[in-house]
């Protein structure tokens, strides 16, 4: 046998112990899942039953160290032994998903007992989005290897989850697609936090590994890039109310830090040659696009259908009963009746998310009312009319802004935290 057929058959051993090992990982995140889930007496899907308590480390760093370095170890051997980006991630984000599991069971099991079976569901999105915003770079990798028909057929579906996810779960109805949890593990702190952040430094180390192959000027400005593009991710997440946190001076610290380590990395990373570090650094900033521009257009539709709903079709409904006050001091029974008054054409439908047909909720008081809907990111807002003073009557001063009326949730998006 040659000895190029002998490298070949190695390479083939190497992918298929490789693809082992990352089904072994699964099989162990399912493990963990099962043992150290809280029983469930009524489960549609799934039936964790705790058999793992008392026989892990109560403390949550000393059973993450028990339980999830192993896998990590397994995830790490993959990427040695095997060059298939499929086995690599699905290690990645079974490891993940064992330390969500891990972290959950022992410290927070009264949030998965309460979610149920969502929140299994909902970690295994989370581990998902997470991890594979970490291994954008080698899933865009071989992204570029397809035809075009293949490109098209695998990131499409993609795409369209991001931006389906970002504007269609609000926990305030249940209806709505995606919804399956009232907590956004996914949406805020997979999507906005965790996988944001990603597709930011890995495009910024890219940008900042492509400009150190090729001269003094381009290698500054590289660095800047590689720096800059985290930084103003993480001051636009946190300047917007997008994060559950506000930014300060050290955390951008740690940013620019840990910018600077990556690119570090990537460049100290054997091969070292220009031409390869190049192609590392197309792979990087490639994931960093395809990963930030569905985001980034999820996260601008979403705002812009809060805008629309709360100050363009719910302000319609607001004027339209206004005007029928005119010739009533009481409001109607229902809104299709501003349309039998010819106030307006059709009562307008909130826009939120794709194909949700929610409505907006409607309550008459007789000389008040209430006005609801629906919001992205786990918000209920409603609207209360000025207040109509009886011939006489004054409000103390405390009480004035019951004359103006008041949306419970303010012109963007409020933050949740």
């Amino acid at each position: 046998m040659s000895l190029a057929g002998v490298g070949q058959r190695g390479a083939r051993s190497g992918e298929r112990l490789g693809l082992g090992l990352a089904l072994l990982t699964v099989v162990w995140a399912a493990f963990l899942h099962h043992g150290l889930g809280p029983s469930f007496r009524r489960s549609a899907f799934i039936e964790p039953s705790t058999f793992l308590l008392g026989d892990v480390p109560d403390e949550v760093l000393p059973a993450l160290a028990v339980l999830v370095l192993p896998s990590a170890a397994l995830a790490f051997a993959v990427a040695l032994l095997s060059r298939s980006v499929l086995a690599r991630t699905l290690a990645g984000i079974a490891t993940l998903a064992s330390a969500c599991f891990v972290f959950y069971g022992l410290e927070a099991a009264g949030v998965w007992r309460f979610f149920h079976w969502r929140w299994s569901v909902s970690v295994l999105v989370f581990a998902a989005v997470v991890g594979g915003a970490a291994y954008a770079p080698l899933l865009a990798a071989r992204w570029r290897e397809l035809g075009w028909t293949g490109r098209l057929a695998t990131y499409l579906p993609v795409f369209a989850f991001l931006i389906a996810y970002e504007r269609n779960v609000t926990g305030t109805n249940p209806e709505l697609p995606l919804a399956l949890s009232p907590w956004p593990v996914v949406q805020i702190l997979g999507l906005e936090l965790a996988a944001s952040s990603v597709a930011a430094l890995e495009l910024g180390v890219g940008l900042g590994l492509f400009g150190l192959v090729r001269g003094v000027l381009p290698a500054l400005l590289g660095v800047t890039a590689a720096v800059g593009f985290p930084i103003a991710s993480l001051a636009a997440g946190s300047a917007s109310g997008l994060l559950p946190f506000r930014a300060g001076p050290l955390l951008f610290s740690a940013t620019a830090a840990a910018s600077l380590l990556v690119l570090a990395v990537c460049v100290l990373w054997p091969p070292r040659s220009p031409r390869e570090r190049a192609r590392r650094a197309a792979h990087l900033a490639l994931g960093g696009v395809l990963l930030g521009v569905p985001l980034l257009l999820g996260q601008t539709l979403t705002r812009l259908d809060y805008s629309v709903t709360r100050d363009g079709r719910a302000q319609q409904i607001i004027d339209a009963l206004a005007a029928h006050t005119d010739g009533s001091s009481l409001y109607p029974d229902e809104l299709a009746e501003l349309v039998t008054a010819g106030l307006l054409e059709e009562v307008p439908r909130p826009r939120i998310g794709f194909f949700s047909g929610q409505e907006f909720v409607y309550q008459n008081f007789g000389d008040s009312y209430l006005l609801e809907f629906s919001a992205p990111r786990w918000i209920q807002c409603a609207y209360n009319p000025p207040w109509q003073l009886e011939p006489g009557e004054q409000l103390e001063p405390e009480d004035a802004d019951a004359l103006l009326g008041a949306w419970s949730c303010p012109q963007k998006p409020p933050e949740l935290w």
